[in-house]
């Protein structure tokens, strides 16, 4: 695999990445928002129960299931890791726009770096949120030009290696026995 390859591959899996996350952020959002809007109706509903004429159960019952719901919004923290999934798809996504937009060898070295660093740091994604890419891109003229060079260079290489006599002979030195 060639350089504009290994270029066209990072593209590929951060955007994916990014999109991936951002789908796994919209799920928690979606669990905060129902979990907030229960606690808040089980809230309203224990307090119109007290001060109307009904059995005590039906309010004590009332609130210890907003308690319940309360403690389970507590445990699972949906609004963090909402908050943890949308920081991870920005990183991605940065590093792809950066990455589109390389101009130097050194700049691509570095941005893989970076790309090596988001992923040991990336929240759990499940697999059902995986995307699939399908975004066309195409690198800077400049980085481009590099690119060229450098499959220029692996081109000559490989050609004065299929002259030689033999692979060993060119790089090895003989050892006199």
């Amino acid at each position: 695999m060639g350089i504009a390859d290994n270029w066209k591959s990072f593209v590929e899996m951060t955007r994916a990445k990014a999109e991936s996350h951002g789908k796994v952020a919209q799920y928690w959002d979606k669990v905060h928002n129902i979990l907030s809007l229960s606690l808040i109706f089980l809230s309203a509903l224990t307090t119109i129960s007290t001060l109307l004429p009904v059995s005590q159960y039906v309010g004590a019952g009332l609130g210890s299931l907003a308690t319940l719901v309360s403690a389970i919004t507590g445990s699972l923290n949906p609004s963090a890791r909402r908050q943890q999934q949308m920081e991870s798809s920005k990183g991605f996504r940065a590093l792809m726009l950066k990455m589109v937009r390389v101009e130097t060898e050194r700049d691509y070295e570095e941005l893989w770096k970076e790309y090596n660093k988001e992923l040991l740091g990336e929240p759990f994604l499940p697999s059902k949120y995986k995307v699939q890419d399908d975004t066309e891109f195409s690198m800077s003229p400049e980085f481009l030009l590099v690119v060229a060079r450098k499959e220029a260079e692996v081109m000559e290489m490989t050609s004065d290696l299929g002259s030689s006599t033999s692979f060993m002979n060119k790089f090895v030195e003989p050892q006199n026995t």
